[in-house]
């Protein structure tokens, strides 16, 4: 055959790449002042890397220049509370946000909380103008020691996930005061939670030399025991938490928790609702803990009570399906009775987050709430969600599997299953892209295309995986994964050309 002859291979485009042709596309528009085509070009770039920090601050910085306030600090929260939380200029974007929303107390708190994490950070003049404007001179703080601000960083960073830093932190401040054993006691966390079990278990040693009925040492022991599955151990400690009957309502509360911690729930209910009595600041965690202690000590009505007053954690950065006893609680062995699990889902479904709606639907057909399928399926907030929602229950209802919806059961699989795939929920909707590229015509390929999906997916993360390993591990072949990553490459850019023609 002649060369001229030959058939011309598709040129298939990589998927995730584009995201910058959009992102710069959104640029351009910004710096001509054409906000709006600059928003929807930056969405555009987020539905094919949702979670590239740079694009978020962008599509931030835009909303806020649309008075769209709220959508801007949603924006910054998730980056700064879930995908880099050295990104700390977040916290007086924000700050900058709610002082023009009016919400002056949450724009006081933000500024303030990057003035502590960035004293000498890029905009800490302009943070301090703002907590000079916002504040009057009786609530401005009092001078205290150098240790005491280091400790505050130490324990943002610990709450935020950056262990060594924390760890480094509260060195410091340990080297000014020896004696402060809050710091110790967070030390010995930031340790544990770095991988240094002796080093965490010698400092909460350290401490009770100092102290030997230091309630956050000994709770501390314990969740390191418990995690580290040291039975005998952990017994020992248990017998000491029995004896001890604080008095401060702070350590009412984490005996509390840590029982919660360690399913001990009718202990956990008894403490947390003495430091409730004693007045211990009681936020929407707090009202988390108490909600499911009541609930697996049979106090139905206090355990409602509690959950009404979490309202979803509207005040916390994270989504609620992010804290980790929420995760825990989605899959006990009582999640069929726990009216918490179904009114989370009930409110995910009808939310704008295809994400966790996505999610909140394969969740239901695994555990059985035909009821609950059955409403989404007749009146769910979208066509798509409708749609989604009648083929899982048609598979509940006959027994005959879907070969599109089997595509995100084998890659919940390939993530170390549900409760896995619930921490990065994206991929659900990483899916839903496939499962509309098939169409409802086809029997699908549900292997090959769970095993593309995959491994697009892990490429996205910087994983370093290659695409016999991922056909290994999904039981299918690298032909089968380089076909349909092709098929999917080429609809999507043929669909962007094509809103391209039309913006």
């Amino acid at each position: 055959m002649k060369e001229a002859n030959r058939p011309k291979k598709a040129q298939v485009i990589s998927f995730y790449p584009n995201g910058e042709f959009f992102y710069q596309r959104g640029m351009t528009c910004f710096e001509k002042g054409d906000l709006n085509r600059a928003s929807k070009y930056m969405e555009r770039a987020l539905k094919i890397r949702p979670n590239d920090v740079e694009y978020l601050c962008q599509q931030a910085a835009i909303m806020s220049e649309l008075e769209q306030y709220d959508s801007s600090i949603g924006l910054l929260k998730k980056v700064v509370c879930e995908l880099d939380t050295h990104m700390t200029e977040c916290y007086f974007f924000m700050a900058n946000n709610y002082a023009y929303m009016g919400a002056f107390d949450e724009a006081l708190d933000a500024a303030k909380l990057y003035m502590t994490l960035e004293p000498h950070g890029a905009f800490s003049d302009e943070a301090r103008q703002l907590c000079d404007m916002l504040s009057s001179d009786d609530e401005l703080p009092d001078d205290e020691p150098a240790y005491v601000e280091e400790h505050e960083k130490g324990r943002m960073a610990l709450e935020h996930g950056r262990f060594t830093e924390a760890a480094a932190l509260f060195q410091r401040v340990l080297k000014l005061n020896p004696d402060f054993l809050a710091a110790q006691n967070n030390l010995s966390i930031a340790y544990f939670s770095t991988g240094n079990i002796n080093q965490a278990l010698a400092e909460t040693d350290l401490v009770l030399s100092k102290d030997p009925g230091n309630v956050h040492a000994l709770c501390n022991m314990a969740t390191f025991f418990y995690q580290e599955g040291d039975t005998p151990h952990l017994k020992q400690i248990l017998n000491r938490l029995d004896s001890l009957y604080p008095m401060v309502p702070e350590h009412c509360g984490k005996l509390g928790s840590t029982y919660l911690y360690l399913g001990e729930y009718r202990k956990a209910y008894r403490w947390l609702r003495i430091a409730e009595k004693r007045g211990v600041h009681c936020d929407q965690v707090f009202r988390f803990w108490l909600a499911l202690a009541a609930f697996h000590s049979g106090d139905r009505k206090q355990a409602e009570k509690n959950w009404k007053r979490v309202d979803y954690f509207s005040n916390k950065p994270f989504h609620p399906f992010k804290y980790n006893k929420i995760q825990d609680m989605m899959f006990e062995e009582s999640t069929a009775d726990n009216f918490m699990v179904k009114d989370l889902l009930r409110k995910e479904i009808w939310e704008n987050n295809l994400s966790y709606q996505l999610f909140s639907l394969f969740y239901l057909s695994h555990h059985g709430d035909a009821q609950l399928l059955a409403d989404t399926a007749r009146k769910g907030p979208t066509p798509q969600i409708r749609d989604i929602a009648g083929r899982l229950l048609e598979e509940n209802q006959t027994g005959m599997k879907n070969s599109r919806l089997e595509i995100m059961r084998i890659v919940e699989k390939l993530t170390g299953g549900e409760k896995e795939a619930m921490k990065q929920p994206e991929i659900y909707s990483f899916w839903s892209v496939v499962d509309s590229v098939i169409g409802p015509d086809k029997e699908a390929d549900s292997l090959g295309w769970a095993a593309a999906l995959y491994y697009l997916w892990e490429k996205e993360f910087g994983v370093k995986t290659s695409q016999k390993k991922v056909a290994d591990l999904a039981g299918t072949t690298v032909y089968r994964i380089r076909k349909h990553i092709g098929v999917l490459s080429q609809v999507l850019n043929r669909k962007w050309e094509e809103e391209l023609v039309h913006d």
